[in-house]
């Protein structure tokens, strides 16, 4: 009896090592549960156009006909506000905290923008305060992924709006790296149920909804005012070397040797001194105000810096950046 019953366990593990529902994208996964499709479904990835895809968002061109296709933007590339891989051990996370030992254990920028990675699943976009920013110009895009590349592409970047067949490319790319099951955390047992397909009404419900709470169908974007001189810590009870990362890996990654702005930064005493002296002030060269409200383009100067939301940088990991710039400027 106790041969018959391992050779069942091994026969029923075979049949689920055919059918792994870790290859299972979501999008498919939740369509089989009975989910609307996305509007910007794509039925099948075309790799020649992820490809292109690639290509506009890492080099802002691409190579069409022989020819180098017109700049997005002569500032900006996607991958300076926005990393393309996962940022999170869990998908479902946006604490900043999570990001920020991510991108240490990974080598990752700590960037403004959030991830593009799994951006192909979510349903909305420009979320919350970003209104404030862009007003109308959101209406369109909170729930269009389309609309959102064509807003970034347009006025996040300083550039253009891009034609069908870029954005068609783009799309592709996103498509190419849609979520799978193996990217979410979910019970094993739910996972097989899929393959077994035998749910009732009930279940299929319950476990998309399980599904959708695993990953980030949006993310939040929480405006913060610049923080009161006579409130500012100035780093009192920081780490200064959790400052140290983020001064890396934020700061520098656009700045150092002015790689996409007019002010260089380095981990030298001159820029130590450079921030520490303006902390107190309200202006752009204050690290309290530029990284809470950025600066915004304008005639003759289209690079600008985009902001740090509470949930891209917290209020306490800003007193760690300020920890460490007091630091590097009492050299």
């Amino acid at each position: 009896m106790a041969l018959v019953t391992s050779l069942s366990v091994r026969t029923d593990q075979a049949k689920i090592d055919r059918i792994d529902p870790n290859l299972y994208s979501i999008e498919q996964v939740l369509n089989m549960l009975g989910e609307d499709e996305l509007i910007h479904s794509i039925a099948q990835v075309d790799l020649g156009k992820a490809k292109v895809g690639e290509d506009l968002i890492f080099k802002g061109y691409t190579v069409k006909d022989g020819k180098k296709s017109k700049r997005i933007s002569t500032y900006f590339v996607c991958t300076d506000c926005h990393n393309t891989t996962r940022e999170f051990d869990d998908a479902s996370s946006e604490d900043p905290a999570d990001r920020l030992h991510y991108a240490k254990e990974n080598g990752l920028p700590f960037l403004p923008g959030s991830t593009l990675w799994g951006i192909y699943n979510r349903e909305t976009f420009y979320n919350d305060d970003y209104v404030e920013k862009y007003g109308d110009l959101v209406t369109n895009a909170r729930d269009s992924l389309a609309n959102a590349v064509q807003l970034c592409s347009k006025y996040c970047s300083s550039g253009r709006y891009i034609e069908d067949w870029e954005l068609e490319a783009i799309m592709h790319y996103f498509k190419k790296n849609e979520l799978h099951l193996s990217d979410i955390v979910i019970p094993d047992k739910d996972k097989f149920a899929l393959v077994e397909g035998n749910l009732n009404q009930s279940q299929k419900e319950n476990l998309a909804k399980s599904i959708k709470g695993a990953y980030r169908q949006a993310y939040s974007a929480t405006f913060m005012e610049t923080m009161d001189r006579n409130a500012r810590p100035y780093g009192e009870g920081g780490d200064a070397e959790n400052g140290k990362l983020i001064y890396k890996k934020a700061c520098m990654f656009c700045h150092q040797n002015k790689r996409v702005t007019y002010l260089h930064l380095d981990d030298g005493k001159l820029s130590g001194r450079f921030l520490w002296r303006n902390r107190k002030k309200y202006s752009d060269q204050s690290i309290y105000q530029i990284v809470r409200h950025g600066t915004y383009s304008k005639t003759g100067r289209k690079q600008y810096m985009p902001h740090y939301t509470k949930e891209k940088m917290s209020d306490a990991q800003l007193n760690d950046l300020v920890a460490y710039i007091k630091q590097i400027a009492k050299r």
